[in-house]
């Protein structure tokens, strides 16, 4: 895998590859609009799309750079004031720390931001031994040593809300508050996408899928999971480049996925930390129900539903989630 070339100020390299920049081809369009078909969540979601006002991500540039950390390639960008409140962004699937392109600048117009592509995840090295929560979990607590990381708002959406939530049930955690949503821990009835719960039941499914690539993936995800969001073509060539050659090997992150949820499910009441739970109002890939019952069970915990979003909604509604983030750190620091 080719990882992104960046230097230390952001000026990543795309002069040089403008011209080979990966984008959604025929196959892979093709491919997400079969997954699409057999997708009975498919309908509700593209008439929202038809009713929202859609945009495409702004181009913002993220200071991205790799660097080794506990042992392992890990790519991260970090901005803001030095002295402004740390928030720790983590990465979604399929896509990477370039999804918060729309949010970047007003988060870090207010507080210190590092965001990081999780071991496996992204451009951040990795393989199937990392595709569980326990083990994102232990890589969190390494990179957050190594880096010596304190005070953190960890914001983490995704495969970063069970990243997190491990982190926090099983290690000695440097965090002041946590934020999640759109991922597996909530306890209750799990509601999740058919497609998700294929992947989820069925070995088949993941190798099929990992055999077809990324590219569907990510064709798939964009269209299921955003309701006004289009991203932009250096989000498109980030994630299809992240991914390349990759997918079966993440795609294992679905493998005892139910009994992973389960076992996190079992014990988020003993979470004590200020907690923001965010989803999005149109997410089908894992209902807003699932944000209820994770409120119910959380001690000191705030519910924040974001209108006409899907499930990146950081993307859908990026000034709304990057006021929410603000908001919610100046309360808790």
């Amino acid at each position: 895998m080719t990882l992104l070339s960046a230097n230390r100020d952001g000026a990543v390299q795309h002069s040089r590859r403008e011209s080979t920049m990966k984008k959604l081809n025929f196959y892979d369009k093709l491919n997400a609009a079969s997954l699409l078909l057999f997708s009975p969540e498919w309908r509700k979601v593209k008439r929202a799309r038809k009713q929202a006002a859609s945009f495409e991500t702004p181009d913002v540039t993220i200071p991205t750079e790799t660097r080794k950390i506990a042992g392992r390639m890990i790519r991260l960008a970090e901005a803001g004031p030095a002295d402004a409140p740390l928030v720790v962004l983590l990465s979604p699937f399929p896509e990477s720390i370039l999804s918060y392109t729309g949010c970047w600048e007003a988060l870090t117009e207010k507080c210190r931001v590092m965001a990081i592509d999780l071991p496996g995840f992204g451009a951040s090295e990795g393989d199937r031994n990392d595709m569980s929560p326990s083990a994102q979990g232990a890589h969190l607590a390494a990179i957050f040593d190594d880096l010596d990381l304190q005070n953190i708002h960890l914001v983490a959406p995704d495969v970063g809300m069970a990243a997190a939530l491990d982190y926090v049930l099983n290690h000695n955690h440097r965090l002041t508050s946590l934020a999640v949503g759109h991922g597996i821990g909530a306890p209750g009835p799990f509601k999740i996408a058919f497609m998700t719960n294929m992947l989820a039941k069925f070995g088949f499914m993941r190798f099929t899928t990992g055999l077809l690539g990324a590219g569907p993936l990510i064709a798939f995800t964009s269209k299921i999971g955003a309701i006004r969001n289009k991203a932009n073509a250096k989000q498109m060539d980030d994630y299809k480049r992240s991914y390349s050659g990759r997918a079966g090997e993440i795609i294992h992150w679905f493998k005892d996925f139910r009994p992973r949820a389960k076992v996190l499910a079992a014990r988020v009441n003993e979470i004590e930390l200020p907690t923001l739970i965010f989803w999005g109002e149109l997410d089908v890939l894992f209902h807003p129900s699932n944000a209820e019952h994770l409120h119910a069970a959380l001690p000191h915990s705030k519910l924040q539903i974001l209108p006409e979003a899907g499930h990146t909604s950081w993307a859908d509604q990026p000034e709304m989630f990057a006021d929410m983030i603000v908001d919610w750190v100046e309360k808790e620091s």
